[in-house]
């Protein structure tokens, strides 16, 4: 890349080198002294502030959205110099602050990190007749105009449509185009006709959101924050949120460990977590914890440690006597951990074989889960990343189940946190995502919005959903095909021309197997992306466009934390020749025939606008009742430049612009405290949870249904200890291949709150024309429920 430098830039430049020299001084927590050895005057001297402070947004991804924190920037003369964060209210437990980690507070090198893309560029061997596509991530770069890259990105994406139609497109960009995700670029590309996404399934989530969906009814279901310190006993699976679930979690567990609750993690390393704040460890070989489950569970059955009574009322599927209709009751799940099913029993030795926990440490578990009271289960994302992870959610939850206090203060069971995050069905406070135009923004044609599972019973045309594996993507792209046998008119055929890499997504990096990634990037006839920075996926472009990044565009009020809504302001100009993506959407648009407005729906100032108009607060969780957040004046609504009425709320448009966050006041036991699943537990036969049977499903024929009609692994309807894969995990190791390769990540990959299952799902559980238990398979002779 051209590597020249103008004197503005320069002095820009300077000025953040000094200041980050000056920082490290600065910020040093002792003076020189005569006392300490030093010379008082050698003292740091304070600084004379110039400029202003300013809000600006943390858009790192930290655990699937749990949290976003305050960065208060110090500009002056328009560059970004320092960094402060949530350090002005008092910081309780209740409303605690929103203290920046360090990644936040390295965001200054972010912004003006040398890997910014800052002008329009090109492959140097890249031509239209010659693309040269084996150069791809080792050619080198030219600078070329706004212009030329514009024409070149349409002329191509032009010749591909009218080639090859729309599905020879793969659209490497997040499709939901949700409110801190949105590009409308992919606005464009809907428009012109759609374009192929890799997002079936979910490389962030693991086997969770479908376990929980169809076992429990309901999605990211998490205790209260402020009621985690109710549980005396924390039962973790693979908890580590000192270092992965960034925001108050870790906070609010050493909270309630100080207010006498036990912590015990159960995991194959001694985690920053574990050794900070856990009074037992229990580590366990990588992928068994199904079986160091069914060990506990068999010992509660054994011994009657366990809350028949629960069962019974609320739950199908734990015995003979109470199965879900159409199931044969010789799949319960009691008789399977006894060994009356398979002639093998789930006793604490069993498992200890497998697991590596010792039998009489599973024994001692199980007693002590038994005789608490009041008990928080928790699982990790990553626990159910493996082959068939579903049979450790199903025993995760069965676990839970059997101990019978679901639905009561202090006893909880879910693997999304608190219920402080941004997935909650109910959150406190929200900036609703209008502003990114919804309603009016183009849908895909080549598949339905926000079907991440497809249901194939309600599928009536299969060439209408098209949607690539997370997993399989870079190799189905190579194979010419992806799917499985299994699909409603089997595998299906792809032939993919074009790559747009944007919508803030890294495919190479976050995508598995970035080998075939690379080599399906340099198959493509054109590969082109639009983003802030140089990374792994634009390095392997043809041509590459700046992208403005949020310091550069702001103005914007957005939350992805329950109880915290912020203001972005605008804190830089764009870096060189950046340009927004609304921008670069009308432009192509232009070029390519289309209504520039159909591409980019609002302008600026309407997103403004409908971000602040949009956002609501709660006042009551029992009636789930709303008032707006932003007090809007017709001032404020005249400086936007839009047409509409003010209204009244908690907080003005100046406070939020100055303090750059509201953070909703709590107190323990408020109008705000949520237990998950209290109104079914206080009445089930009024307020039954939306499973297939309207209870807690043990024995799940709708899970195994949906699993196993995708055909990327088969599961029971039951909680069982498999090897989901032969090649992988405890038990497939050989001789020549004796290890296990474990690779535990911090957790900070993008989810989107759009990426929900569908409305058609939750209906054809209690369709009329299939069995209550199972949703009716397009080629049911080709599925199998059970294994």
């Amino acid at each position: 890349m051209e590597n020249s430098i103008s004197r503005r830039n320069f002095l820009q430049w300077s000025a953040v080198a000094a200041a980050a020299a000056a920082g490290l001084t600065a910020c040093s927590p002792i003076a020189a002294t005569p006392e300490n050895g030093g010379s008082e005057s050698r003292a740091p001297k304070t600084l004379v502030e110039n400029g202003q402070w300013l809000t600006g947004a943390c858009m790192n991804n930290c655990s699937c959205e749990h949290s976003r924190c305050l960065l208060r920037v110090y500009v002056e003369d328009g560059v970004p110099l320092k960094i402060r964060t949530d350090e002005e209210d008092e910081d309780t437990i209740e409303v605690p602050q929103r203290r920046a980690c360090l990644r936040g507070r390295a965001k200054i090198s972010d912004m003006l990190s040398p890997s910014r893309i800052k002008y329009p560029m090109k492959r140097k061997n890249w031509s239209p007749e010659n693309p040269n596509g084996e150069l791809r991530g080792i050619d080198e770069w030219e600078r070329i105009t706004w212009d030329e890259a514009l024409d070149i990105v349409a002329s191509e994406m032009q010749k591909a449509y009218d080639n090859y139609g729309p599905k020879s497109i793969l659209a490497a960009a997040y499709s939901d185009i949700g409110e801190e995700y949105f590009d409308p670029i992919v606005c464009l590309l809907n428009v012109k006709g759609g374009a192929l996404h890799h997002e079936l399934g979910t490389v962030s989530l693991g086997a969770w959101p479908l376990t929980e969906l169809f076992m429990v009814g309901s999605l990211f279901e998490a205790p209260d924050a402020l009621t985690l310190e109710e549980s005396q006993l924390h039962f973790h699976f693979g908890n580590n949120w000192a270092a992965n679930k960034a925001g108050n979690t870790a906070y609010q567990l050493q909270h309630a460990k100080e207010m006498g609750g036990k912590i015990i993690i159960v995991d194959p390393w001694l985690n920053q977590t574990a050794a900070a704040l856990a009074d037992e460890w229990v580590p366990i070989i990588p992928g068994t914890d199904t079986a160091f489950c069914l060990g506990m569970m068999y010992h509660q059955i054994e011994n009657g440690l366990y809350n028949q009574e629960f069962l019974d009322k609320y739950c199908v599927g734990f015995d003979k006597d109470h199965m879900p209709e159409g199931i044969p009751a010789e799949m319960n799940f009691k008789d399977y951990v006894m060994g009356v099913l398979d002639g093998e029993a789930k006793t604490p030795e069993w498992a200890e074989a497998i697991c590596g926990v010792p039998a009489e440490t599973i024994r001692r578990l199980a007693e002590e889960i038994a005789s608490t009271e009041k008990i928080d289960f928790f699982a990790g994302q990553s626990t159910t990343k493996i082959p068939a992870g579903e049979q450790f959610a199903q025993a995760f939850y069965t676990l839970a189940f059997m101990h019978g206090t679901l639905g009561t203060p202090g006893n909880s069971v879910g693997w999304i946190g608190t219920h402080e995050h941004g997935y909650s069905t109910t959150p406190y406070c929200f900036a609703g995502d209008y502003s990114n135009g919804a309603g009016l923004n183009p849908a895909n044609p080549l598949n339905p919005p926000s079907i991440v599972i497809p249901n194939w019973g309600a599928i009536e045309d299969n060439e209408s959903w098209e949607k690539l594996d997370y997993t399989e993507c870079w190799q189905s792209i190579l194979d010419g095909e992806y799917g499985r046998d299994v699909w409603p008119g089997g595998k299906r055929p792809i032939d993919i021309h074009v790559i747009y890499s944007g919508g803030y997504e890294n495919s190479l990096n976050s995508l598995p197997n970035a080998n075939a990634g690379i080599e399906a990037f340099r198959k493509m006839d054109f590969v082109w992306g639009a983003n802030p920075f140089f990374d792994a996926s634009r390095q392997h472009c043809d041509v590459v466009l700046p992208v403005c990044t949020w310091w550069e565009k702001g103005n914007y009020a957005w939350s992805v934390n329950a109880e915290s809504v912020y203001w972005a302001d605008h804190v830089m100009d764009p870096l060189g020749e950046s340009k927004p993506e609304g921008w670069i959407a009308e432009e192509l648009a232009k070029r390519l025939g289309l209504d520039p407005k159909t591409v980019n729906t609002m302008t600026d100032n309407e997103r403004t606008y409908y971000s602040l108009a949009g956002a609501i607060k709660m006042t009551d969780q029992a009636t789930v009742s709303y008032e707006p957040l932003f007090t809007l004046t017709q001032e404020d609504i005249d400086a936007l430049g839009v047409q509409a009425e003010p209204q009244q709320g908690a907080i003005t448009v100046d406070e939020i612009k100055e303090k750059g966050v509201f953070k909703m006041p709590r107190s323990k036991g408020d109008a705000l405290t949520y237990v998950p699943f209290a109104n079914f537990i206080a009445d089930p036969e009024n307020s039954p949870v939306a499973t297939a049977s309207g209870k807690f499903e043990i024995c799940c024929g709708t899970l195994a249904y949906f699993v196993n009609s995708m055909g990327y692994s088969t599961i029971s309807p039951i909680p069982m200890y498999q090897i989901g894969d032969p090649e992988q995990g405890q038990g497939t190791q050989t001789e020549e291949f004796p290890l296990l390769l474990w690779t535990p990540i911090p957790y900070v990959a993008p989810i989107r709150s759009t990426t929900v299952f569908p409305a058609c799902v939750r209906r054809t559980l209690r369709s009329a024309s299939s069995p209550r238990w199972m949703p009716r398979p397009a080629a049911s002779s080709q599925v199998t429920w059970c294994s």
